[in-house]
């Protein structure tokens, strides 16, 4: 690979580790010695296979640990091939929505429910439609996203010797809770129908099932990347937070005057290097947020939206029915949309606020040094 030019005029060859990475507390929470080949690959290799099958992301070629390739026209062809049957779908569903296509499947809902049932159905093709447009139009940012990540693994790893620790599992476990919700949904849908339903209605239930997991799924992902721009902005923010005024006096008092003095010796180089990964870091995130702000916001919208209108659903189940009219369908209904709505939310929230944090003490310490 290619090297940036700021890059050429430093050292390539790893460097000794200096006193304030050897001494500092906490540096190696998301470092692991060796391996070589790992990368974000090992972490979110499912996630990133199910929206490659999915049409959401291009199948590239991964040409080595730390970098990726263009997809092969085959596998272009692919994409467009499942983008075109997915949005052949939804317009199927839309059509179906409008006319009495999905009728039977309203017919036990008062006519509030019915308009707030229609809308939830709306909404999910929105946000499913939108991401799919978006995923679409920004194939090649998020394959620059992936290859820039590589990048700052590589250049960390040539320096340090050091690999990341994402911690990424979540995703996994997150992907197989919203396929078991949406099964669980599809059945209480068909066991709550008064009628036997017909063909559309049953491809009706099924495809907005699957509108509604890859739309969570796509938010499962992105939660992903942040998580990780989250974990290399808390190893360099450890680096600098080596060189603060009360670290080097600890280091002063417990490692001695000649050690003190051969770390500070290593602060121009090891602050260049770390104020270089910061600004690449800075780029990441601002691209993640510039290829998935307009997804986020049309889930959020819909997960709100369901999440309001099935809480006031649960609150009218509990609240006006007696135990013997009160419907387990309903209930079972209204608490696996909460679960699953709540809780990708939360992991969003979640790993956005981490994220920012690390930026903001990332500001911090560069004002803290400038100052000093």
């Amino acid at each position: 690979m290619k090297h940036s030019n700021w890059f050429n005029n430093m050292p390539y060859n790893k460097v000794k580790p200096s006193a304030v990475q050897l001494h500092n507390i906490g540096y190696n929470e998301f470092l692991h010695r060796i391996p070589r080949d790992s990368s974000i690959f090992n972490d979110i290799r499912t996630t990133l296979f199910i929206l490659k099958a999915t049409g959401l992301l291009p199948f590239y070629e991964e040409i080595s640990s730390y970098e990726v390739g263009p997809p092969t026209k085959p596998n272009i062809f692919y994409s467009y091939f499942i983008r075109g049957v997915v949005q052949a779908l939804t317009i199927f569903n839309l059509y179906n929505l409008v006319t009495s296509g999905s009728a039977q499947l309203f017919s036990s809902y008062s006519d509030t429910d019915n308009v707030n049932k229609w809308i939830e159905f709306l909404l999910c093709m929105l946000a499913h439609s939108t991401t799919v447009i978006i995923c679409a139009r920004n194939s090649k940012s998020f394959l620059k996203i992936i290859n820039e990540i590589l990048k700052v693994d590589e250049d960390v790893f040539d320096r340090f010797g050091t690999a990341f620790e994402n911690r990424c599992g979540f995703s996994l476990k997150f992907i197989v809770g919203i396929c078991i919700c949406q099964w669980y949904l599809i059945i209480l849908t068909v066991l709550e129908a008064s009628d036997s339903l017909n063909m559309n209605s049953y491809i009706f239930i099924m495809f907005n099932a699957v509108q509604n997991g890859m739309a969570a799924i796509f938010i499962v992902f992105a939660a992903a990347l942040l998580r990780i721009v989250k974990v290399r902005f808390a190893h360099l923010n450890s680096i600098l937070s080596g060189y603060t005024y009360n670290q080097q006096r600890k280091q002063e008092h417990f490692a001695g005057r000649e050690r003190f003095r051969n770390t500070m010796e290593t602060f121009p180089e090891e602050s260049l290097f770390t104020y270089r990964m910061h600004n690449k870091l800075l780029r990441i995130y601002r691209s993640i947020n510039d290829c998935c702000s307009l997804i986020l916001v049309a889930y959020m919208g819909y997960a709100f939206y369901t999440i309001t209108t099935t809480t006031y659903k649960l609150f009218v189940q509990i609240t006006t029915q007696s135990y013997p009219q009160i419907s387990y369908n309903v209930l079972q209904t209204c608490f696996t949309w909460l679960a699953m709505h709540t809780c990708v939310l939360a992991l969003l929230s979640r790993s956005c606020g981490q994220v920012t944090d690390e930026v903001r003490h990332c500001f911090l310490l560069v004002l803290s040094h400038i100052l000093s």
